[in-house]
């Protein structure tokens, strides 16, 4: 999206949390945040920090590394996946602190902006001075999605093996990272395992082109061979299977259906399915109201009748293991909604998910 002479877009990465651009008393749980996994450091160096990593990365990359978007553009009924990231990362690094090495921090996310197809010029200028300050140029970009989109396709460039893994925010965010895979020409023979109670699948909504509701539609136009994506967990469409499978040539498994199956037996069909496709990589992209909302009930549109999280870690683990991963994500998981219990919860299955991801190299 930038231009070619732009500086690097991971010089605007703040540090874990600091990525929601808000008011200073919520920046300061940031800082609180900071000062646990980087006692030796100040909080001004994480540019220099970032730099740093990507150097150490070009030889000797991590299993994959971590890039937080807490953007909320209305992905649900409520509000509040921006907050997700921080939630899962505390809670991860409690459990593996070797992880919170491979995090590159957050996205910068103005909360007022989604796209920057979305701003008129004087809207662009602005906010691209507050975010690039004298070194803004037009063209630069400066809402979440094209700074995400960016920022991947500058990071993804260092070393072929790099993997992210992106947590946010609203499912949006997963189509701006779809944007860098198809820009660096990596969609190319992989496989997508997309979790989610809706289909994403609408060309627009409301009249914008760059949601919550149309990113896949906008992410599958670029599969040469569309049923490599197979979106698993549906129960909430306005249309039936064969309407979305007849229109987008994605496959397509309903949650009834799912449940009646074995998860086991239905990776080892999920995997047979790839590999007669040729596919060679994985993706896996995870809604988290694709899990029933008794499970995860932290989320911006919880829907009832879905899957239970040990059925979709186990998929999730098996299909993983077998096809290796280019990237994975984890989205809209919302802990400040619901009871202090309904957060606890819904943070600990996302963190199930998040481990039973299995990084082997092909």
């Amino acid at each position: 999206m930038a231009a070619s002479s732009a500086p690097r877009s991971a010089t605007l990465l703040r540090s874990p949390g600091g990525g929601v651009l808000t008011v200073s008393t919520g920046s300061q749980s940031a800082r609180d945040y900071f000062r646990l996994w980087h006692a030796d450091r100040d909080i001004s160096e994480w540019p220099l920090l970032v730099k740093e990593k990507l150097s150490a990365w070009r030889k000797s990359p991590p299993p994959f590394f971590i890039l937080g978007v807490p953007s909320d553009s209305g992905g649900g009924i409520r509000r509040g996946a921006a907050h997700g990231p921080l939630a899962l990362r505390s809670a991860a690094y409690r459990v593996h602190p070797e992880w919170a090495a491979w995090d590159l921090g957050d996205i910068a996310c103005i909360p007022q902006l989604s796209h920057d197809a979305m701003l008129s010029a004087r809207q662009l200028r602005a906010s691209g001075r507050a975010l690039w300050a004298e070194s803004y140029r037009p063209g630069f970009p400066v809402s979440p999605l094209n700074l995400t989109e960016t920022t991947l396709v500058e990071i993804l460039r260092v070393s072929k093996k790099l993997r992210p893994l992106t947590i946010g925010g609203d499912h949006s965010i997963s189509g701006a990272v779809f944007a860098a895979l198809t820009k660096l020409g990596r969609t190319r023979d992989l496989g997508v395992l997309h979790f989610d109670a809706h289909t994403d699948l609408l060309e627009s909504r409301f009249g914008i082109d760059h949601c919550f509701g149309t990113w896949t539609a906008h992410a599958v136009r670029a599969f040469r061979k569309p049923a490599a994506w197979v979106q698993v967990g549906i129960r909430a469409s306005r249309y039936p299977r064969a309407h979305w499978e007849s229109e987008f040539g994605v496959r397509q498994e309903w949650a009834a259906d799912c449940r009646a199956r074995d998860p086991e037996d239905f990776a080892k069909e999920l995997v047979k399915h790839w590999r007669k496709l040729g596919c060679k990589s994985l993706y896996i992209t995870n809604d988290v109201d694709g899990t029933d909302a008794a499970a995860i009930p932290s989320t911006g549109t919880p829907e009832r009748d879905g899957l239970s999280a040990a059925w979709v870690e186990t998929v999730i683990r098996r299909c993983s293991e077998q096809i290796p991963l280019i990237g994975a994500d984890l989205m809209e998981l919302a802990p400040v909604l619901g009871s202090s219990d309904d957060a606890a919860k819904s943070v600990a299955a996302a963190l199930k998910f998040w481990e039973a991801l299995e990084w082997r190299h092909g």
